[in-house]
């Protein structure tokens, strides 16, 4: 983006203008989650990774969606946005 503004190629006599515009690219998942089965108890981690780091990420259940709080603990590090189930059940099949 830092490349966008106008360009000029000036010859003395004449000038030749041209307008830059560059777009990102929209983030994209470059790993996807992966299926996972526990035992009833025990904690479960999700993870996908991005094309870019800082995206805000939405986390859902069945359409639902997820906020952090004692069962949910939603983490980002740099492209890898992680959900971690604490002590899961039967329910959070």
């Amino acid at each position: 983006k830092t490349d966008a503004g106008l360009y000029t190629c000036d010859i003395g006599t004449d000038v030749a203008k041209s307008k830059v515009s560059v777009q990102e690219k929209p983030t994209e998942v470059t790993k996807q989650l992966e299926d996972k089965t526990s035992p009833a108890g025990q904690d479960i981690s999700l993870s996908c990774e991005l094309s870019k780091a800082d995206v805000n990420i939405r986390w859902y259940k069945d359409g639902k969606a997820i906020r952090k709080s004692q069962k949910y603990d939603l983490q980002q590090e740099g492209t890898r946005a992680t959900l971690i189930i604490r002590d899961s059940t039967v329910k959070d099949s």
